[in-house]
C-alpha cells in the first residue's frame, strides 16, 4: 500500500483530496467581481488548479480549526471549491442581507426566551461553491436579552439556487478555544455540518 511518504510532494487535485466540481468555483469567483483566468493565462502566470500536498493540509487544518471562517488565500492557486475569503467591500450589502437572515432566523427561533439580535457591523466573509453558494460571515451584533452588549456572531448562509438558507449560526469562539477545538457546543443550530466537520471536507 502506498503511503504519503512514498507519495513524495506532487501535486494534489482538490477533486482527489475533497471530491469538488469543477463548475461550481466559478460561482464564487463571480461574487467576488473575478473571472477564472484562461489556460493562456494560467501557463503564463503560473497560476494552478491544484494545491501541492502541504497547500492542502494547510487549508484542511485552517478548516477544521475555524469551521470555514478563516481561511487563508492561497497565491496562485484556483482551486475548485475551496472555501475562500470575499471582498466585502465589493457586495456589502449582500453581505449584511445574509447576516440579517440569520439573525431574523435566530429571533425567530428564541424569541419565546426573549432572546433578540440586532445587526451592527459584517467583518469577514468566505465563500464557497456547494449546491450554489455557501458563505461563512463574521459579523457582530447587538445582544437585546443581554443589556444591548455588543457580540461577535458566525453564520453560514447558503445562497442556493431557489432559496436563501441560514443553515449554521453561533457566537464567534474565543481564539483559545479554537485552538482547542472545545468551541464545538456553542453552536444555536448547525445544518452545514456533517459528523461535527465542515461539508467541505
Amino acid at each position: 500500500m502506498e503511503t504519503d511518504d512514498d507519495m513524495g510532494t506532487d501535486d494534489i487535485g482538490l477533486e482527489e483530496l475533497f471530491g469538488y466540481d469543477k463548475l461550481e468555483r466559478e460561482l464564487v469567483l463571480s461574487q467576488n467581481n473575478y473571472s477564472p483566468p484562461s489556460p493562456r493565462h494560467n501557463a503564463l502566470n503560473e497560476i494552478r488548479d491544484e494545491m501541492t500536498r502541504e497547500e492542502a493540509y494547510s487549508y484542511s487544518e485552517q478548516v477544521l480549526k475555524s469551521d470555514g471562517f478563516d481561511v487563508s488565500d492561497i497565491p496562485g492557486v484556483n482551486c475548485l471549491h475551496q472555501i475562500q475569503p470575499c471582498n466585502i467591500d465589493y457586495d456589502y450589502d449582500m453581505y449584511k442581507r445574509f447576516s440579517q437572515l440569520a439573525i431574523d432566523e435566530y429571533n425567530r427561533r428564541f424569541k419565546d426566551a426573549n432572546a433578540e439580535l440586532e445587526f451592527v457591523k459584517v467583518l469577514k466573509v468566505m465563500g464557497q461553491a456547494a449546491n450554489g453558494i455557501r458563505y461563512y460571515i463574521t459579523f457582530m451584533a447587538r445582544d437585546l436579552g443581554d443589556g444591548g452588549e455588543i457580540k461577535m456572531y458566525q453564520a453560514v448562509v447558503l445562497d442556493g439556487i431557489d432559496s436563501e438558507t441560514a443553515k449554521s449560526f453561533r457566537l464567534k469562539p474565543p481564539e483559545d478555544e479554537r485552538d482547542s477545538g472545545s468551541h464545538v457546543n456553542r453552536w444555536f443550530w448547525e445544518n452545514h455540518l456533517c459528523n461535527g466537520e465542515t461539508c467541505c471536507i
